[in-house]
């Protein structure tokens, strides 16, 4: 009893203070204003230096050790984010089909910037010879041959050569490509051309260039690259010859393509949707406007903040505008629909004002806290944009916070708002029959209710146990997006448009010239040809030994049983130096300098990377034990780090649901002073979650990383209502010491407010089903859903709960 009453006294002592500390701001209002508009000029100011990053390696930590060895490998090899361009025609040896092949592989040379190099059928590696000399050239090297017998020679060493085969030429040689690599690193600041030319080799130390680490090449160069391509592409279109483009590359750009329009066109649908929802509730100018510039500061000051820290907008924090517009405007309408009813009756504004602090300032300040842990427990998450959406969209609760209980009422007190008058007679408003209704339905069949809730949170947990598991960034985009059916026509006729890159370390000198390692990596590869899943296949593995068996059956008269790995050190070392003195440079991307690691590509299709975290777990295990006494194995890559990130979103958002569930459910039994009622007002909260989930397995929707944020996003936001209900249910229990009066009085008086942000909020995530990419469809809807199915609970469930969990005797017994 003792408990209960001080817990119940520190509220009041807490209202009271609301009270109290609202006089001082109407006092100070001019200097409140000035210092808020200060500090949020402050923070806009840096709107303009917002950055944005889809890329691949964007998902993860530049600390995290996926990161870390992707990044050697770039500085060592070179970028392995190839854009592919792949041409079909009936015929790839056509003379004007080849004179148009080698007219687009020369303008791309000379006029796209960014560019290391282009390769094709114009200047792919042949390499022939006999027992005194090897002469490695292009495969036309004194361009297209007039006379036919020469050209049918040079179809025929094309199509019998393997390394050609799903590199430039698909099997029924029918596609054939141009597979441009881009520059390794940033052009910005770099003067001298030859410098990043010299750093893009893989031979380069870069302490002898420079004493700074260099930056890779950035999306805007790389997107630069893209738009020039595309232009370019546009003037070899024919009716005979389709074109396609694909790669990481183009992906990333269509993303931050897509994100950037979106953006902008959701956060007017969504002021627009709130403008609306506020005028039918409010009918007055200033309940418009008032809450619309509260959540267009705390955006601004939310985003700014972000671009002060150099945290850029990516495709999991794309979200954060619309989110903050939607969240941010509940705070607001709470205060302000107290603040007109209580302002209407006494027409004096200072009272009126003390009043609204008071009776949900409290409120106000615990929601906000409950929305702000929730969300900032992605902050410990190992992705890097759901730990920034977590922090930053906890630090816009923040800043919504403030902004409501220091800036609205500071503006309230200056500007000139009228007084409504009130016909006694006037007949209630639709929405307030219908609020009033549920509340007498939960009182009247408290049972039935909460019997329905529990077996819907059964189903929904059998229902769960059948979700699946997605992360593929290409069925973002809608199944007709040119980015989309590019790739795949790519991936099905190329046999694979990304990689799995391996770096097989033997930490000595000259280690690669060993016979058994060599031969063993033919080994293993032959056994990773084998692997094969639902939906991906192993369409192409390129390592060293394609270029030394070559060799090696050059300087044998081109003999077909010659094209074998050499058994003797001493040779493969003589073949390799004499390839180098060649003239060719195509070594550097394969080994090092000191011949002591070198790299196994691995092609295979765009497909859901959950199939891949399997294919890398069986060939982590096969190289370790393959490669046990021979060589240090790292595997990385674009496929890799998709496949990780996934794996990595599951684990972090198990840790995330559990510690925002526990935070907000002690933050709830502090505010109702009740480890019974703070336990029982979870249950509404979690049923609508679930509820969400029966919905995604129905409609066969993937739990992928932007729907496994939903549930922790989504009891951040729905539990503020929840604590309305709850904290004026204790209010008026505490005057009427009725169970059935108190449940009726929070209903008529809260209910409303309740509807409305539920419309407000649920239209502002609806408003993603407008979206150009699927995953944000998804992510609108179910949590738009979510939120509708909460504020049935919270109007039915809650009141259902109360009745039978307080019995009338303990009303009598307090």
């Amino acid at each position: 009893m003792g408990a209960k009453t001080a817990c119940k006294d520190w509220r009041i002592r807490a209202e009271e203070k609301f009270s109290t500390y609202s006089d001082a701001i109407y006092i100070n209002k001019i200097k409140v204003l000035l210092v808020i508009i200060a500090i949020v000029g402050l923070l806009a100011s840096n709107l303009s230096n917002i950055t944005f990053d889809t890329s691949t390696e964007g998902f993860l930590y530049k600390t995290d050790p996926q990161i870390i060895n992707y990044n050697a490998f770039r500085e060592q090899f070179g970028r392995d984010e190839k854009i592919i361009i792949a041409l079909k025609t009936p015929d790839v040896f056509a003379v004007d089909f080849l004179n148009m092949l080698f007219a687009l592989h020369t303008d791309i040379e000379q006029n796209a910037p960014y560019v290391k190099e282009v390769n094709s059928l114009k200047n792919a590696r042949k390499t022939t010879g006999n027992a005194e000399a090897l002469i490695v050239e292009d495969l036309f090297e004194q361009g297209i041959p007039k006379e036919a017998q020469q050209l049918e020679a040079i179809k025929q060493f094309a199509l019998s050569n393997a390394i050609y085969k799903n590199i430039y030429l698909s099997e029924d040689a029918t596609f054939t490509t141009l597979v441009i690599t881009t520059q390794t690193y940033t052009s910005i600041g770099v003067e001298e051309e030859t410098e990043d030319e010299f750093l893009d080799s893989g031979f380069a130390d870069e302490s002898t260039v420079t004493p700074e680490k260099r930056e890779f090449i950035n999306v805007l160069e790389t997107n630069a690259l893209i738009a020039s391509l595309e232009t370019i592409i546009d003037k070899y279109q024919t009716e005979e010859t389709q074109i396609y483009m694909a790669g990481s590359p183009i992906v990333t750009k269509e993303l931050q393509t897509a994100i950037m329009r979106d953006m902008s066109r959701f956060i007017v649908y969504v002021i627009a949707v709130i403008a609306t929802l506020l005028l039918l509730m409010f009918r007055r100018l200033s309940g418009i406007a008032l809450p619309l510039l509260i959540v267009i500061l705390t955006l601004m000051s939310t985003v700014g903040s972000m671009a002060f820290v150099g945290v850029p907008i990516t495709a999991l924090t794309q979200p954060l505008p619309s989110l903050l517009l939607a969240v941010g405007v509940g705070a607001s309408v709470h205060l302000l629909a107290i603040f007109y009813k209580k302002y209407d009756e006494v027409k004096d504004k200072q009272q009126a004002i003390a009043y609204a602090l008071g009776h949900s300032g409290l409120t106000i300040l615990m929601t906000s806290l409950t929305t702000a842990a929730s969300l900032a427990s992605f902050s410990f998450s190992e992705l890097a944009p759901v730990a920034n959406l977590g922090i930053f969209a906890a630090l816009g609760v923040s800043y919504q916070l403030l902004l409501t209980l220091v800036f609205l009422p500071a503006l309230i007190s200056l500007l000139p708002l009228k007084v409504k008058s009130h016909s006694v007679s006037e007949k209630p408003l639709l929405l307030d029959r219908f609020v009033h209704h549920m509340g007498v339905i939960s009182i009247n069949y408290p049972k039935i209710i909460v019997s329905i809730a529990g077996l819907v949170m059964i189903v929904s947990l059998g229902l769960a146990l059948s979700m699946r598991f997605s992360h593929n960034p290409l069925h973002w985009f809608p199944s007709d997006h040119a980015v989309r059916v590019n790739t795949e026509i790519i991936d099905k006729e190329l046999k694979g448009s990304i990689t799995i890159e391996i770096v097989l370390d033997t930490q000595q000198e000259n280690g690669v010239y060993d016979p058994q390692f060599l031969n063993r990596l033919e080994q293993v590869s032959q056994e990773i040809y084998l692997f094969k899943g639902e939906h991906y296949f192993i369409g192409k593995i390129i390592s060293i030994n394609d270029v030394l068996k070559e060799i090696n059956r050059a300087l044998h008269e081109n003999q077909a049983n010659t094209y074998v790995i050499p058994q003797d050190r001493n040779l493969i070392a003589q073949e390799f130096l004499l390839f180098e003195n060649s003239g060719s440079n195509d070594l550097e991307e394969i080994v090092d300098a000191r011949f002591s690691k070198t790299r196994l590509s691995i092609k295979a299709p765009w497909v859901d990377s959950v199939e891949y975290v399997a294919l890398i777990d069986k060939l982590q295990q096969l190289l370790n034990t393959r490669f046990k006494d021979l060589a240090m194995v790292t595997i990385t890559g674009t496929l890799p780090i998709l496949s990780d990130t996934i794996t990595k979103s599951i684990k972090s958002s198990i840790e995330s649901y559990i510690l925002a569930f526990s935070i907000i459910i002690v933050l709830m039994m502090l505010l109702l002073g009740s480890v019974k009622l703070g336990l029982l007002s979870m249950l509404p909260n979690l049923t609508p979650i679930m509820m969400g989930i029966a919905v995604m397995v129905v409609l066969d929707m993937p739990l992928d990383l932007f729907t496994v944020l939903i549930g922790t996003i989504a009891i951040g936001m729905v539990v503020d209502d929840t604590i309305h209900f709850m904290h004026n249910f204790n209010r008026y229990y505490a005057e009427t010491q009725s169970v059935d009066k108190a449940i009726l009085l929070t209903v008529n008086s809260t209910g409303r407010a309740i509807f409305i942000t539920s419309i407000v909020l649920s239209s502002g995530f609806f408003i993603f089903m407008f979206a150009s990419m699927t995953n944000l469809y998804n992510f609108g809807f179910i949590t738009g859903v979510i939120i509708l199915f909460a504020m049935l609970a919270d109007l039915l469930l809650v009141g259902a709960m109360l009745k039978l969990a307080i019995k009338p005797k303990q009303a009598q017994g307090e």
